[in-house]
């Protein structure tokens, strides 16, 4: 007959409490990862390169693999947010299709293109647009250039795009003797009337208008000082924005 005073002996190598609790959590990281992957287009490697953390003994433990430094950023997209790769990938093809189609522009530097947190930008200088005091677009060499731009947006636009034309001027202003005065009586109008031009241009040449936007900063968002006829020259521009918003859920 058993004797009931002896307690049974502690098994021995158990499993440390806080364990169960590690466990939880890891099980939670892995269903927000899995959860986080399947709203993202990610290529089979970056899959098994997230994926391998958890292979084996889990995360810091001894016989455990973890994702080194630096990894995620690397593959393209921050792990808080997990964007489409085809954002990327279509603004990088817009890119090297910019710089094919305005190669003797971007040369003489009557564009640049720039790539910003807000999307690619295609800076123009109004010189080549209008002529001094005046919104309409005047001269064949702009209109071209337009086309052009028109040309790209309209192969590569599609759901999600937007393109904003903002208009800039520099510090001088249509005096009021001006018969233009009346008209623009400061820059706000005329670089706002510019930027809609513009716009206006890329309906006529068939762009969606729904894509559009446009807005005047009048002189207030200069590149240069405006203290030399070069840095007046450079602040008359007009700015387009490609950009691609992202997609809501």
């Amino acid at each position: 007959m058993a004797d009931r005073g002896k307690k049974c002996p502690a098994p021995g190598n158990s499993t440390p409490a806080w364990m169960t609790t590690f466990g939880d959590m890891n099980s939670l990281l892995l269903t927000f990862f899995i959860a986080m992957l399947t709203s993202a287009e990610i290529e089979g490697r970056e899959l098994r390169l997230i994926m391998s953390s958890y292979e084996g003994n889990i995360g810091f433990l001894q016989g455990g693999s973890t994702l080194a430094p630096g990894t995620i950023p690397d593959m393209g997209f921050m792990i808080e947010s997990l964007p489409s790769r085809e954002k990327g990938e279509k603004l990088s093809q817009a890119v090297k299709d910019v710089n094919k189609l305005l190669k003797p522009e971007l040369k003489d530097k009557k564009v640049t293109i720039q790539e910003t947190k807000k999307g690619l930008k295609l800076s123009l200088s109004s010189d080549v647009l209008f002529a001094p005091g005046s919104a309409e677009i005047d001269f064949e060499e702009g209109r071209e250039i337009l086309r052009k731009i028109a040309q790209l947006i309209k192969e590569i636009a599609g759901e999600g795009f937007k393109i904003e034309v903002i208009g800039h001027t520099d510090n001088t202003t249509i005096p009021p003797d001006s018969t233009l005065y009346a008209k623009f009586p400061s820059n706000w109008e005329l670089s706002t009337f510019r930027a809609c031009s513009v716009v206006r241009f890329f309906i006529d040449f068939g762009l969606d208008p729904s894509l559009l936007f446009a807005e005047g900063k009048s002189e207030y968002e200069p590149v240069f000082p405006n203290d030399t006829l070069e840095g007046r020259m450079y602040n008359r521009r007009i700015d387009i924005y490609i950009t691609i918003e992202d997609s809501k859920s």
